[in-house]
């Protein structure tokens, strides 16, 4: 296996074109698609599990870029981290704010991506930080599990057609003569019988049970399993629905389900299915031994920052309106619903409610580096069309930064209708002093405490 480690956000990242020739093959068949192509065309993951809930529609970003040059190719990259592979090929964009060992990029020191995902994911991954295993991904699955367990059952229990064999004197299918024969001669009342009908335990839930008692049995992350109440109440759904479980047949049921499953309605299921799988097999995302396989598991860095902020923030007061959820909007026009807005964070004006739609602060998570460069056009745009609207006293970008010399930034909007409003940029320090995870989880809660002053 060859790994190849860059940054996010980064632009051209050169590696060396020929000692690299057979990895640059490799990388120019996933290069410049679209997350969207290679998940419908490859099954690769996405978190969060449904993408369709980020603002950003990141199944319609590219995952990098690839350039030849003579002696080189270069990679650039977007928000998007994790992991992407073909074949024996495999690339990890890891965040930008990772710490470096010796001068080299590692994806084992990538503490903000990590921290980020504990927050969001309300999970505890200090265990996960003292393990010295080389393959970090791997161990952050089951993390990550309940997520997609609980996404798949918002559709429901997954049943489909299952074949069941029956001897009583109640026949509702097949006779099945050669059973009925050893069975039931001679006669005894009862009639062999086969019958398909729709049934909640089958090779899909069969698998989902195995991975539950696979991390039961794990001192590192039978934890995981009972971190909240929605997580217990999912694990225990399919607990109920797959009485026939034999732990026994676990290589029997991951042979049943190499196939993603193809119902329209349950798709929620095949990530879950993934991860299952990705999970007992102790492996990336490879459904056969085909060559030119595609596997991956990619992080919204952008989505991921967002919702980060949200856990400090929504403690202090915040709003944080969802477009997906259509909670929190925001409309511009009165006595009309035409045209709604969705700030990601605003404090309401004191003395007023929610259904005012006014502000005091209102505050734009960008996963944008704004140390060296200001907030592109479009950017600004908005957020004057917020504080115009919410009638705000200021508008912030906050963005991530690992330069503790930065500063904030702020200008004064030319006044409309005699009121003026300040618009600044405000960087959240990433430090990058720590010498373990511990260290970084106390150093970040000092520029988490900053923000909130």
């Amino acid at each position: 296996m060859s790994r190849i480690t860059v940054i996010d956000n980064t632009f051209k990242q050169q590696l060396p074109l020929p000692h690299l020739i057979h990895d640059f093959e490799n990388l120019r068949k996933i290069a410049n698609k679209t997350i969207g192509d290679l998940q419908s065309e490859f099954g690769i993951l996405i978190f969060p599990p449904r993408i369709e809930d980020t603002d950003d529609q990141i199944k319609d970003s590219v995952i990098f870029t690839l350039k030849e040059s003579d002696n080189f190719f270069s990679i650039d990259t977007g928000n998007i981290m994790g992991f992407i592979g073909r074949n024996d090929t495999e690339l990890n964009i890891c965040s930008r704010f990772t710490h470096n060992i010796d001068g080299k990029i590692s994806e084992k020191n990538d503490f903000f991506l990590h921290y980020m995902l504990e927050k969001v994911c309300h999970i505890n991954l200090t265990n996960l930080k003292s393990t010295r295993s080389p393959d970090k991904i791997f161990n952050l699955l089951p993390f990550l599990f309940p997520q997609y367990l609980i996404s798949a059952l918002r559709q429901g229990v997954y049943k489909e057609y299952q074949k069941h064999e029956y001897n009583d004197s109640n026949v509702r299918g097949i006779i099945d003569i050669n059973r009925h024969i050893r069975f039931n001669i001679p006669a005894n009342g009862k009639i062999a019988y086969n019958i398909r009908e729709y049934s909640f335990d089958n090779p899909i839930t069969e698998l989902v049970r195995h991975t539950i008692e696979y991390m039961h049995s794990s001192n590192t992350f039978k934890s995981i399993l009972a971190s909240n109440e929605e997580v217990k109440t999912a694990v225990e759904t399919i607990v109920n629905a797959t009485p026939l479980y034999n732990r026994m047949e676990r290589n029997k049921i991951l042979s049943k389900t190499s196939r993603s499953i193809k119902s329209p309605y349950f798709y929620r299921y095949r990530d879950l299915q993934k991860i299952c799988r990705m999970i007992l097999l102790h492996e990336k995302i490879k459904y056969d031994n085909s060559k030119n396989q595609i596997y991956g598991l990619l992080f919204d860095g952008a989505w991921l920052w967002e919702e980060y902020l949200a856990t400090i923030l929504k403690k202090k007061g915040y709003e944080h309106p969802e477009n997906k959820k259509k909670n929190g909007v925001i409309h511009p026009f009165e006595k009309s619903n035409v045209g709604n807005f969705y700030p990601d964070f605003y404090k309401p004006k004191a003395g007023h409610s929610l259904k005012d739609e006014l502000a005091d602060v209102i505050l734009d998570a960008k996963y944008k580096n704004f140390d060296d460069k200001n907030p592109p056009a479009d950017d600004i745009a908005q957020m004057i069309s917020y504080i115009h609207i919410m009638d705000a006293r200021k508008g912030v970008f906050i963005y991530p930064s690992k330069d503790v010399n930065t500063s904030r930034t702020s200008w004064t909007i030319r006044p409309f209708a005699s009121e003026t409003a300040e618009m600044e940029t405000r960087p959240f320090i990433i430090p990058q002093s720590a010498m373990d995870y511990t260290d970084f989880r106390n150093l970040i809660n000092i520029s988490e405490l900053k923000l909130i002053e």
